[in-house]
């Protein structure tokens, strides 16, 4: 076997310079090479003696040092170079390399039904658009055909210093992939979901190392990093559409808005080497389950509602009775008094026992005598004169008014309160029935796919299990027939 760097490729032979600079032509066959690349071949037995092709070598020695010279400083021997990839997840996986030009210069299956669909497509040099578009096309007779599907999208940028636009591929190719299923599908647009993002390298090498594409490893990080326990066994398997059926979580997080951004990736694919991401998994889920035991704990409770409303109402209302009788405590013209029963009493039963007193208290003992007292000068009970009122009278019926207008304010405060925690808890509890309504919703459309998917298989069972029977009875009739014959035979000889 010999070793030699290609210069020239042709429909039918490479021409391939060898160690000792000389020129050899090697039959292409089936070969895929470029200009450059050092291949290995088989020795044809040319006679590279000859004057004329040692004359050509040396020429073609020469070009190719100063292309090499060249290469080391432009990085590159002039063919395309691949600075973006995009893959595409239907069932069929697959990925594409693309030029600067945003042409497609490389096309892999990921997956045997990928590998199924690339076959016979023509996609060198041809643009992105018109290969995506052949796809979609060759789709349609299998995985697009079932009437829903959850197709993932992903571009990833080669290099930090590139002339694409990764997210700008991803959003070019939703939309095209949106506009085909808008045009083959006009009555079931809304059972096709179409995600798109662009992820850094790190998750595409991961993916690559893993055996997945692109877009499936993000949404595997993406689910682990949510809390939904998901492995790579099943993205290797299944599609994304049986598995968003299976758990109905996993088509929310393919929504545009719980899509991660490029740096946030990249921290989840170094927790997802550093083992944090299934740290991070084993905690939500258990947090899950716990919410879930208090979720129906709070659900019993909350079918009494009226007695919840009348243990809050009885709550305001002994903080009114207990500030009434603290009002009544403090009061100068009630010392040493307590308010029992009575410490809800409000400010009028108060002044009309003030009244009550002061026809009591108004007795010549508690009047002050006159400076030049007479023998004949005499108070009678319940007479006031000058001096007579009692200190702080005037001053407790101010204080009783005013304790009773902050008792009003802070009970219409209490009850303005009371009633917007109220409106907070019924806007709380509509979202929290909204939420579940909505979940319930996705469930049992999940569920309605599942049913439909179990009988289509039972119906392709049956229609299999009757074909058996078919060739079965074909297959005893003739046995008998041959049977009969053969017993024909042996009777007439």
């Amino acid at each position: 076997m010999n070793k030699g760097i290609v210069m020239e490729i042709t429909d039918r032979s490479i021409i391939v310079m060898r160690s000792d600079g000389k020129f050899q032509r090697v039959s292409r066959k089936k070969r895929n090479c470029e200009i450059g690349e050092e291949i290995v071949y088989a020795d044809a037995g040319i006679n590279w003696r000859s004057p004329s092709v040692a004359g050509r070598s040396a020429i073609a020695a020469a070009v190719i040092f100063c292309l090499v010279l060249f290469a080391s400083f432009n990085g590159k021997l002039g063919s395309p170079e691949v600075v973006a990839y995009v893959s595409m997840d239907i069932n069929p996986s697959i990925e594409m390399g693309l030029d600067v030009k945003e042409n497609v210069i490389e096309l892999r299956g990921l997956n045997d039904d990928g590998v199924d669909l690339i076959q016979t497509v023509d996609y060198k040099g041809k643009s992105l658009e018109n290969v995506a578009g052949k796809l979609l096309d060759k789709a349609e007779q299998k995985s697009l055909a079932r009437g829903e599907a959850e197709i993932v999208i992903a571009s990833t940028a080669v290099g930090d210093n590139t002339k694409v636009s990764d997210t700008a591929i991803a959003e070019k190719l939703r939309q095209q992939v949106t506009k085909h299923i808008e045009t083959t599908h006009p009555t079931q647009v809304s059972s096709y979901q179409v995600a798109a993002f662009a992820a850094p390298q790190e998750v595409r090498e991961a993916a690559v190392q893993n055996g997945v594409s692109t877009g499936k490893y993000a949404v595997y990080l993406n689910a682990k990093n949510s809390g939904t326990d998901i492995t790579l066994d099943e993205l290797k398997k299944e599609s994304v559409l049986q598995i968003s059926k299976e758990k109905p979580e996993v088509a929310k997080l393919i929504q545009p808005g719980a899509l991660p951004s490029k740096a946030d990736y990249k921290k989840l694919v170094d927790e997802e080497k550093s083992g944090q991401l299934d740290k991070k998994l084993e905690d939500k889920l258990k947090d899950k389950k716990d919410n879930n035991g208090n979720a129906k704990s709070s659900s019993n409770s909350s079918n009494t509602p009226a007695k919840n409303g009348q243990s809050g109402s009885n709550g305001s209302n002994n903080s009114n009775g207990s500030s009434n009788n603290q009002n009544g405590k403090d009061d100068p013209r009630k010392p040493g008094t307590t308010n029992g029963s009575g410490g809800s009493s409000n400010g009028k039963d108060n002044k009309s026992d003030d009244k009550k007193d002061d026809r009591k208290d108004n007795k010549p003992a508690t009047t002050r005598p006159s400076p030049t007292p007479t023998p004949n000068s005499q108070t009678k009970p319940g007479a006031t004169g000058p001096g007579n009122v009692r200190p702080g009278d005037n001053k407790s019926n101010d204080d009783s008014k005013n304790n009773d207008k902050k008792n009003d304010s802070k009970d219409s405060k209490d009850d303005s309160r009371g009633n917007g925690n109220s409106n907070s808890n019924e806007d709380d509890k509509k979202k929290d029935d909204a939420k579940k309504s909505e979940e319930e919703r996705r469930r049992e459309e999940a569920d309605r796919r599942l049913e439909e998917l179990k009988q289509k298989a039972e119906e392709q069972k049956k229609e299999q299990d009757k074909k058996d029977d078919g060739r079965k009875s074909d297959d005893s009739k003739k046995k008998d027939d041959d049977k009969k014959d053969s017993n024909d035979s042996g009777r007439k000889s």
